[in-house]
This record gives C-alpha cells, sequence and structure tokens, in this order.
C-alpha cells in the first residue's frame, strides 16, 4: 500500500526541488456533469430499482423456487448501486492511504464483484430456464426452495469470490487512482490478466447465448406443434396428464421474463468488451458510455418483470392498494354508524312510501 501512494503523490509533482504536490485544479461543472452526475445517476436508480424489487418480491404470494435467482440478482445488482453511489463521495476524500485503499476496493473490486456475480446469476437464471423447459416435469418436481437457495448462495456469491479475489491480488498494482481528478483505472497486461478476464465474465455469455437459443428451439418446436395437432385434429387430454399440462403451463409462462432479463445483461456488455479486448481508437466518451451501458443491466429488471409477469403486477397492484389504504383516512366507527342509520332511514321511508301507494 505504501507504493501505490507513493506512485500516486509523483504523479502530479514537477521535475523541480519542490517537496509536495501541486495544487489540484478546481473541477468545472462542465467536467463534473460528464463524469460524475451519470455515476450517482445510474447508482441512484440501480438502488431504488433494486430495492422496489425486493419490496415485491416479498408481496409475491406462492413464489416459484427460480424466483429465489432473481432474487438473487437484485442483491447482486443492489451492490453495484451501492457501490457505485458510495464511490461518487469517496472521490472528494482526503488524498491518504486508507482512502486510495477504500477507493480502490470500493470504486473497482467491489464494482467487479458485483458485476462477476450479475453475470453468474444471469447464467444459473439461463440454465434454469433451460432445465425446465428440456425436462419440465422432471426438473420443476425435484427442483426445491432450498436447493435454489443453497444454489444463489454458494455458487454465485461464493463462485464469484473464488474468481475475483486471486485476481485482485495478481493485479492489486494496476490498480490506479489520480489524486486531483479522482479518477479510479485499472487496465493489467499479459495473459493471466486475459484469461482472468474471460473467467470472470465472457466465458459465459457463449454459454447463455446457446442456452436462449436451445430455449427458442424448443418454443418454436412446441408452437409447430400445436398448430400440427389442430390442423389434423382437436384432441383432449387425458385426465392424468393434467398435471403435466399445468407443469408446462407454468414454465413457459416464465421463461419470458427470464429471457429478456439475460438478453439485456449480454447486450449491455458485448460492447464494452469489444472496446476492451479489440485495439481501437474510441475517444474517452465512448469508452465511458460503453461502461455506463454495463450499468443498465442493473435497473431495468422492473420493466422486464411488469411487462412479462402478471404476479409481479399483481404484487406491485397489491403494494399500491396498501399504499392507498395507509394514505386514505379511515373513517371513525361514530361515522360509520351514522352512515348506517341513514340508510336503514332511507330504506325504511321508501318502504313506507310503496306501502301508501299500495293502500291508495
Amino acid at each position: 500500500m505504501s507504493n501505490i501512494s507513493v506512485e500516486f503523490g509523483l504523479r502530479n509533482e514537477t521535475l523541480s526541488n519542490r517537496t509536495g504536490p501541486l495544487p489540484c485544479p478546481t473541477i468545472t461543472p462542465a467536467e463534473w456533469m460528464a463524469t460524475q452526475l451519470p455515476t450517482l445517476a445510474f447508482g441512484t436508480a440501480i438502488t431504488s430499482t433494486q430495492l422496489f424489487n425486493f419490496l415485491i418480491f416479498a408481496l409475491w404470494r406462492n413464489k416459484e423456487p427460480y424466483i429465489l435467482l432473481h432474487v438473487s440478482l437484485a442483491v447482486a445488482s443492489l451492490l453495484a448501486g451501492v457501490t457505485v453511489v458510495t464511490a461518487v463521495p469517496l472521490r472528494y476524500a482526503p488524498y491518504t492511504a486508507v482512502n486510495i485503499f477504500l477507493n480502490l476496493s470500493i470504486g473497482v473490486c467491489l464494482l467487479i464483484y458485483a458485476n462477476t456475480a450479475a453475470i453468474l446469476t444471469n447464467f444459473a437464471i439461463s440454465v434454469d430456464r433451460w432445465m425446465s423447459v428440456e425436462f419440465p416435469i422432471k426438473y420443476r418436481t425435484s427442483i426445491t426452495h432450498r436447493k435454489t437457495l443453497l444454489f444463489g448462495s454458494l455458487l454465485i456469491f461464493g463462485g464469484s469470490l473464488v474468481m475475483t479475489i486471486p485476481g485482485f491480488i495478481l493485479f492489486w498494482k494496476d490498480m490506479n487512482y489520480a489524486r486531483c481528478t479522482g479518477l479510479r483505472t485499472f487496465s493489467p497486461k499479459g495473459v493471466v490478466f486475459t484469461i482472468w478476464e474471460a473467467l470472470k465474465g465472457p466465458i459465459f455469455f457463449p454459454l447463455l447465448f446457446m442456452s436462449q437459443l436451445r430455449i427458442l428451439m424448443i418454443a418454436v418446436g412446441q408452437r409447430l406443434l400445436r398448430v400440427r395437432r389442430r390442423r389434423t385434429a382437436v384432441q383432449v387430454v387425458p385426465a392424468g396428464n393434467a398435471p403435466a399440462q399445468e407443469i408446462l403451463r407454468i414454465v413457459w409462462s416464465s421463461f419470458l421474463g427470464s429471457m429478456a432479463v439475460v438478453f439485456c445483461t449480454l447486450i449491455s456488455h458485448v460492447p464494452n468488451y469489444f472496446m476492451s479486448i479489440v485495439p481501437n481508437h474510441a475517444s474517452a466518451t465512448i469508452r465511458r458510455l460503453g461502461v455506463y451501458l454495463t450499468l443498465l443491466q442493473h435497473c431495468v429488471s422492473p420493466v422486464i418483470y411488469l411487462l412479462f409477469w402478471p404476479p409481479y403486477r399483481q404484487a406491485v397492484s397489491r403494494l399500491f392498494g396498501q399504499l392507498r389504504a395507509a394514505v386514505t383516512p379511515e373513517p371513525s366507527v361514530e361515522t360509520r354508524s351514522t352512515r348506517k342509520r341513514h340508510s336503514l332511514a332511507v330504506k325504511t321511508s321508501s318502504l313506507d312510501r310503496k306501502r301508501t301507494n299500495a293502500r291508495a
């Protein structure tokens, strides 16, 4: 750590006999809006959307086991959001060894860990949905909430630690934190770094694509089979196959939302990985946009769930109903009794008028 602090301290010194670093220039409003405002906006959006997801998942009744994987995804995304939000005020901390360590640990390492956990969670979601459509009856009857929770906590978050911590130890010396701008950079080179970079993300992208392609192939095959059956004859499903048909209905009604989340992850990471692997002359603004695009995967899940999952929409409606009931004042006991007496009096007078008319 002392070597890192000395390295950063010498960045702003001249070749003269000056003993201390030069004073940092004041950041302009345009620079702040270009570099820090988008970061703060993304961090706030990610944190708020994932807290909203947690609230809706808590109100979701009769959750299927696969929902726990989406809860794990919300945990990873929330960690990324908190990391991005916290990294902004850390840039203004005094330039000390402790604050350098915090900036690099939170602004670089923790964000890489959160992104790796999110990619692993998307891989788990993709495998789960593929197993559900490839072996719907067997997989659906064998998977449980406990197995899903164990898989999500150990393999996703534990696996992310195993995949990222060795790289942090090996390449810590290549993490830089600029004293004046607060810019954090991490650009090591070499074969070992390339392997580590692939293991914590890109190696899963072809597997994600292949699993999603297989799901689409099965879906098209199921659709063609139904069309063929409708054209030949109307077949009655035997009573013994009713549970199997119900399982298939549950599986196919849930896979669209999961596929949309996985595809969003793929699309958001491709440009940034392309710019980091292929030599190019992209400007700093373009590279920054590529990094911001990777953050988009952490804040679009509520929109996807609202579009594709009716139970999610029902939980949202239940939440707003509870909020409306909490905001609307409850009528007092005296008011309710007065309303009842008034209603009874109206009914009595109406009955008396009918009797009078009948006598006349």
